[in-house]
Parts: C-alpha cells; sequence; structure tokens
C-alpha cells in the first residue's frame, strides 16, 4: 500500500521583533499569509517571504512554512 499526499495549501508565517517588553524580552509577533499554492518550490516561497519581510517595519526573526493536505492510500 502506498500513501501519497494531496497538497492543498500552504501558509506562510514571518515572525517579526517587536521590540522589547517592560522585562527587557523581545516581544515576537507572526504575519501569517494564508492560501499560499502548495506546489510553491521552498526556493521562491522563502524569496516572496524574505520580500514581504523586507516591507515591514521590524526585523524579521524567522520565517516558517505550513503545508495542508489529504493523505491518500492507493492500494
Amino acid at each position: 500500500m502506498a500513501v501519497i499526499k494531496n497538497a492543498d495549501y500552504s501558509r506562510m508565517m514571518v515572525k517579526v521583533n517587536m521590540g522589547l517588553d517592560g522585562n527587557g524580552k523581545s516581544i515576537i509577533k507572526t504575519r501569517t499569509f494564508g492560501n499560499v499554492q502548495a506546489a510553491a518550490n521552498n526556493q521562491d516561497f522563502y524569496d516572496v517571504a524574505v520580500a514581504l519581510g523586507s516591507l515591514q517595519s521590524h526585523p524579521v526573526e524567522a520565517i516558517s512554512r505550513e503545508d495542508n493536505g489529504q493523505l491518500i492510500n492507493e492500494a
């Protein structure tokens, strides 16, 4: 039995550093961009995230990708 993943969509998360709180800890906020094409390759995905991050007024801390899809049993 072979199980395959039928990709539906991806989400892009860009974490930005908003500065420090009253205790001196970093405040990290996540900007989420939904319904990204699941077929997008990782390099293109990253390049777009960097471009979007450059539009933010705060520095980018991390870029994440979350893929969603259905698992199908091809028996």
